[in-house]
Parts: C-alpha cells; structure tokens; sequence
C-alpha cells in the first residue's frame, strides 16, 4: 500500500498538471475562435463597404470618361466658329490604366479565401465508473485520502459543429 500511496502522489502532480494545461488550452481555442469570428465578421463588413465604394468609382470614372468625351466633342464643333479654340484630347491611356486597376481589384476581391465558423474545438467530460464502495472502506485508503483521481474531471477534446446563423 506505501508504493500504492506514493505512485499516486507522483501521477497525482502529473495529472493535475496535465488537467490544468488541458482547461488552458481549451479557454485559449476558445478566446482564439472568438477572435476569429469576429474578424472574419469585421473583414466581411469591410469588404462589402469596399465593393460599394468600388462600384461608386467605377461610375465616377465612366462619368469622367462620358464628360471628357461630351467637352471634346464640343470643342470640336466649336472650332470653325469660336474665336479662340483649344487643343484638347481625351487621355484613353490613363482611362485605360484605371480600367485595368479596377478590373484587378475585382480580381483580388473574388479570391477572398473562405473561413469556416461552424466548427469549434472544446472540452467535454468523460463518464468514468463509479468506485466501489469496499475500495472506500479500506482503512488506508480513508487515511491517505486516496480517491482514484475522483476529484480531477477528465476530458476529451471534440470539435463541435455549430449551427450556421443565417
């Protein structure tokens, strides 16, 4: 029973140690899945703002470009009867550069990668069988306090699937 008593001390430090780094752990996957979460809504939030404000600047560039075309149009006809023209021409090259910027970035915004939310790691008990009541009556036992580990819970590590809020 002194080796029993002493192994169980020795196994008793290194479990409790393991249950603690355990508990640890599972607050971090939660903190962590937290944090993700919320990113994920924050960057969601920020992308559609950004597409809004990409489609009002790509209007903003056609409108540029349909009054840029309407004033040289009309400096155009202006020209045999004005008395004083100017020499203006419509700048396709930076139109063009702007196009492929905005085309480019509508590139990029399509390739956002995905992040599932609907899965998340935690701790759940573990059903253990009771101890017998002759182990309780032993009168070592009783003396030493030694409860085959009753007071420490014992975990698993499960990935649970939650419901996709819509």
């Amino acid at each position: 029973m002194q080796k029993s008593v002493q192994y169980y001390r020795s196994q008793r430090k290194a479990i409790i140690q393991t249950y603690m780094q355990e508990i640890r752990y599972a607050e971090f996957a939660e903190d962590l899945h937290r944090n993700l979460t919320f990113l994920h809504k924050r960057s969601s939030e920020l992308a559609k703002d950004l597409q809004k404000h990409h489609h009002l600047i790509w209007d903003q560039i056609n409108e540029i470009l349909r009054i840029e075309v309407d004033i040289d149009i009309k400096i155009r006809a202006c020209k045999g009867s004005c008395k004083q023209t100017f020499d203006h021409a419509v700048d396709s090259d930076a139109f063009k550069a702007m196009e492929n910027k905005m085309e480019q970035f509508s590139i990029i915004s399509k390739r956002r990668k995905s992040f599932s939310k609907n899965k998340k790691l935690k701790l759940q008990s573990v059903d253990r069988p009771s101890v017998s009541p002759s182990y309780r009556k032993i009168p070592f036992v009783r003396t030493e306090l030694l409860t085959k580990f009753e007071d420490i819970e014992q975990h698993q590590v499960i990935l649970d699937e939650l419901l996709e809020d819509v």
